[in-house]
């Protein structure tokens, strides 16, 4: 159970202030246009996307770089908690849909069905726990992974009428970021098979993770990179922003 709660703490630290930066900004700009369903789905898409596109490589880079952290940070005695903090990591990937479907839905009004999903969510989780508990710790954090795709399946259900935006379409959405983050992850994991000592393994895998990332994310032309930094770039310099526009 020590374990278990180790390996909650780096994702949750990550998707918690992520997520909270996200719905202080998603949730009232859509109440705005509650009443636009088409600028709604766009919004939501848009959410889904860029938000995907940000956690999934700080998700699946933490899969990768867990046991060198974990031994560098917590030291040896605590590297049986990288499996489970690998399945929180994986589960955390999706967690935008569920975050932006449950604000398009609030946005618009429907309370009724917000705590509808709630409800079966709710059941979902305590069927996956009375069902597992008696197995082991391991089979619990598994159960996760299970639950997280039946929730995110729940709370899209209703944006399927009411945006015209299926969960389908949402999984489409974040393919290609998911796919590009586990390409980086598999480039990222071989680094340790180098046996250098953790903190240069560490490095040199944030390196050549963010690298790879970033550098396929320009060729193979991501539309959430640019819309990203199009809006870092309004917090640049004149000088360097306008530059930039030359160039964009």
């Amino acid at each position: 159970l020590a374990f278990y709660n180790q390996g909650q703490k780096f994702p949750n630290l990550i998707i918690r202030n992520i997520n909270v930066s996200i719905n202080s900004v998603l949730l009232p700009a859509m109440s705005n246009v509650q009443d636009d369903v088409k600028h709604l789905k766009n919004m939501t898409r848009r959410s889904i996307t860029v938000s995907v596109y940000l956690m999934a490589p700080l998700m699946m880079g933490l899969v990768c770089v867990g046991e060198p952290l974990v031994r560098l940070i917590l030291t040896e005695k605590w590297l049986p908690c990288v499996p489970f903090m690998s399945i929180f990591c994986i589960t955390n990937i999706f967690f935008p849909i569920h975050t932006a479907n449950l604000n398009a839905i609030k946005a618009m009004g429907r309370s009724d069905l917000f705590l509808i999903l709630e409800i079966l969510k709710k059941i979902v989780g305590i069927a996956a726990i009375l069902i597992t508990m008696n197995i082991s710790v391991m089979a619990m954090a598994y159960s996760l992974l299970v639950v997280s795709v039946l929730s995110q399946i729940i709370n899209s259900w209703p944006n399927r009428k009411l945006l015209g935006y299926s969960y389908l379409e949402q999984l489409k959405d974040i393919a290609p970021s998911v796919l590009l983050s586990c390409f980086m992850g598999v480039c990222v994991k071989m680094v340790q098979f180098l046996h250098f000592p953790d903190i240069i393994t560490l490095l040199l895998q944030v390196i050549i993770g963010g690298i790879i990332y970033l550098g396929l994310s320009i060729l193979l032309h991501f539309e959430p990179f640019f819309y990203v930094l199009d809006i870092l770039s309004n917090y640049m310099p004149d000088r360097i922003r306008n530059r930039f526009k030359r160039k964009s």
